[in-house]
């Protein structure tokens, strides 16, 4: 029997559509990126190919984008209902611009005290924060708000993560600042549009187009031709050395890199 496979944070991407348009954007959607919608019937697949890989999950979120554009996200909520004793918490990341609908609303009360909502409060452009956090406080649903406007921002306000380019660093030096990478040490996968990343970058980045993709950079949930136990080989090994999106990432220099205000808007 194969050693049981568990992910920490396992973040599902629906949608790259945003209801902001950030000049700093971490995912690269001022321009690079497309903003478009995954079908939900793909998304269903992928949670379930995803669930049919990892015996147990964390943390599993629905981050974007931005997650309330996406029209079927009530849905979404639901149907990821199906693996509830397979997961310790839900997690919605917004950026409270739109307050959620009657349908989203029912669908994360759902949840009950497994979920969590995780807001960035870029103060005038989180329009419906106040609305949003009025309807979690009435429910005791448990959320966070990370500070992202005037003095004393969250983590110091946003990096500059525009123009990625190969740092070339040496290969020595790149599996060492790979290793104490933030996004390393959070382990926080992405899967979007049927492949699983080891983090946002890495996805984004191949988004991109930036480079042609390595092999093991990322798993594909809809290829046939690896087997289950093929493709959870790949994964246990997702943080154990760089990846090709590595040699292109800033993040791996976050506690040294300026910092900009966040959410300035093109």
């Amino acid at each position: 029997m194969s050693k049981e496979l568990v992910a920490r944070r396992l973040a599902i991407v629906p949608t790259t559509r945003c209801s902001l348009h950030c000049k700093l954007c971490g995912d690269f959607l001022y321009g690079p990126v497309e903003r478009r919608d995954i079908p939900l019937e793909l998304v269903c697949k992928d949670i379930d190919a995803c669930f049919a890989l990892f015996d147990r999950v964390e943390w599993l979120q629905f981050v974007g984008g931005e997650v309330f554009v996406y029209q079927d996200f009530a849905k979404l909520l639901t149907y990821a209902q199906k693996y509830r004793d397979r997961f310790d918490r839900l997690i919605i990341e917004t950026n409270a611009t739109i307050c959620p609908n009657a349908q989203e609303q029912e669908a994360m009360l759902a949840y009950g005290d497994a979920l969590s909502v995780y807001i960035s409060d870029y103060g005038k452009w989180s329009y419906a924060r106040d609305e949003f956090v009025t309807f979690l406080k009435a429910n005791q649903i448990d959320h966070q708000l990370k500070k992202y406007h005037g003095e004393d921002q969250y983590f110091n306000g946003w990096i500059d993560n525009t123009n990625p380019h190969d740092l070339r660093e040496p290969g020595d030096v790149l599996e060492v600042n790979a290793r104490n990478c933030p996004q390393n040490q959070i382990r926080n996968m992405h899967c979007y549009d049927g492949k699983l990343h080891r983090c946002s970058n890495s996805c984004f980045m191949l988004e991109m187009g930036l480079f042609p993709p390595k092999e093991d950079d990322f798993v594909d949930l809809r290829d046939d031709s690896l087997t289950r136990e093929q493709k959870r080989e790949i994964i246990r090994y997702f943080y154990d050395y760089a990846r090709r999106s590595c040699r292109y990432c800033k993040q791996k220099y976050m506690a040294v890199l300026p910092r900009y205000p966040a959410a300035e808007q093109l």
